[in-house]
């Protein structure tokens, strides 16, 4: 605890007193997680470790989806931002097997050439399962997205929040013990080498080895999915990718700061949902409504908070959870969906904040499927 005589950090956010430290007196670990890329449509955040997006955070408007730029004219490309040894590579992705994803999607950015251009940078990128996902159920999500800013009369203009997530996986007993038992079955010299080899360098270094697996002890979850490229600037493969979707209201002023705490601006409803899926084939026919998830359980699982400086904060964010609550009940069924139906019809009128579904049809568009050759 901190004693009477400490220092108190009477700095914003700590960062002042941090550099003073003298155990920063001669640098200190960075990474590129602050380091923000602001893009014609999108501003997104690096994660250097896995080589993916943090998050991609768009706004998509009648106007953005519809102009004179092309994907024909648009090549993918590295992000010259970040050095060599921890960026994505157009080369990871080669022969590998997975579709370079976009995050922030390039038919949501059509109103110039250079905006289009942008969505093709590896910062807005993530490995993803082709047939079945980016080229299918997902093209079909982010149609979904440029239909709440076109199409209905859900609001106004439409902000997309979009990353990867790395979900665990429950590990059996079962399963644990056939593991033992196959690693049992090899026995590795010291530089992790199945035939015994001796021979030790940075990359065998950097690589994780059975004989130290077995060395930790188990445990019920485990983080399983493959990777990328060559080791160790590996890109990581998401299992599941999540959707935050924000609808401001009809006639919301551009470029004003939106706050629903604000008690001078009128009362006006935003509408918002999340969504988290497998990065894996889903078959066509699968509602939508399957992978809707309340927005708190989403922020725990990613470690992020979504928009709580301003349109889902404060009295606002109650406001959505309460919605959000009996939108989940009535997808129930029995006497809770007949009340939760009739609250939530009340209670429409006077929220500030309620959940999509209740604002629009969360339906994905019937037929829709993106038209992209493999890696695109």
């Amino acid at each position: 605890r901190r004693g009477a005589g400490d220092a108190v950090d009477t700095s914003v956010d700590g960062t002042k007193s941090a550099v003073a430290h003298p155990a920063m007196r001669a640098g200190w670990p960075s990474g590129f997680e602050d380091l923000l890329r602001v893009r014609s449509g999108f501003v997104a955040s690096y994660d250097a470790r896995t080589r993916n997006p943090r998050w991609v955070l768009e706004r998509i408007t009648a106007e953005s989806c519809d102009g004179v730029g092309t994907r024909k004219k648009s090549r993918f490309a590295e992000d010259d931002e970040v050095d060599g040894a921890h960026a994505a590579k157009l080369s990871d992705y080669r022969g590998s097997g997975y579709d370079r994803g976009h995050l922030a999607a390039a038919a949501g950015h059509k109103n110039t050439q250079r905006a289009m251009d942008d969505t093709f940078s590896l910062i807005n990128v993530s490995p993803q399962v082709g047939d079945g996902f980016n080229r299918d159920y997902w093209a079909r999500l982010e149609h979904f997205t440029r239909i709440l800013a076109t199409k209905t009369k859900a609001g106004g203009d439409v902000l997309v929040a979009t990353g990867p997530l790395f979900l665990p996986t429950k590990v059996s007993a079962s399963e644990r013990r056939a593991r033992e038992f196959r690693e049992s079955m090899y026995v590795r010299g010291d530089g992790g080498d199945k035939k015994g080899g001796k021979t030790r360098d940075v990359s065998t270094a950097l690589v994780d080895v059975s004989s130290s697996a077995k060395a930790r002890p188990p445990a019920d979850w485990e983080m399983r999915y493959p990777l990328i490229g060559d080791a160790p600037e590996l890109v990581h493969v998401p299992t599941h990718f999540f959707k935050v979707v924000l609808v401001l209201p009809a006639g919301d002023r551009d470029g004003e700061r939106l706050d629903a705490n604000d008690k001078n601006k009128d009362a006006r409803a935003v509408a918002a949902a999340a969504f988290v899926l497998p990065n894996a084939p889903i078959p066509p026919e699968t509602p939508l409504e399957t992978f809707i998830v309340p927005l708190a359980k989403l922020e725990a699982a990613s470690g992020l908070t979504f928009f709580r400086q301003g349109a889902l904060g404060g009295e606002a964010r109650e406001a959505f959870e309460a919605s959000e609550r009996l939108y989940f009940e009535s997808r129930s069924g029995g006497e809770a969906s007949e009340t939760a139906a009739r609250v939530t019809s009340r209670s429409r009128s006077k929220s500030r904040a309620e959940h999509v579904c209740q604002a629009a049809a969360c339906v994905l568009p019937a037929g829709f499927a993106a038209k992209q050759t493999r890696g695109g």
